[in-house]
């Protein structure tokens, strides 16, 4: 079945499920043990798809510059974290083990060690 005919054939399905699943949440909201997130994650998810969501406010400060300052040095950060992930890349070996046998190996050693002078203590 081609990729739009299946979305049209689960559309269908949904719509027929909507009136069922709108009856749920209601008796979830009248139902006195459901507890009191799950009602506002309801409540929540009623209002957005009756109401539309709200807007989202963004505030900028610019200490005084422009947009374009404020822009030059984000780039610039992001230029200079850049740069020390790639002095942090190659200063790492290229022969280096994988980090987690290695701490699986200090940590047998480890636990040899400690064995070690669990017996020396007991003789």
């Amino acid at each position: 079945m081609p990729k739009n005919e299946e979305n049209k054939a689960l559309n269908d399905r949904i719509r027929k499920l909507a009136p069922d699943a709108i009856e749920t949440m209601g008796e979830l909201l009248r139902e006195p043990t459901t507890p009191a997130p799950t009602k506002a994650q309801l409540i929540g998810f009623i209002l957005e798809r009756t109401l539309g969501k709200t807007d989202t406010t963004i505030h900028l400060t610019t200490n005084g510059g422009t947009i374009e300052d404020s822009e030059k040095r984000l780039l610039a950060i992001a230029e200079e974290i850049r740069g020390e992930m790639a002095g942090e890349a190659e200063s790492i070996p290229e022969t280096a083990a994988d980090p987690e046998e290695d701490d699986l190996e200090e940590t047998d050693e480890t636990e040899d060690d400690e064995e070690s002078e669990e017996d020396d203590a007991g003789e």
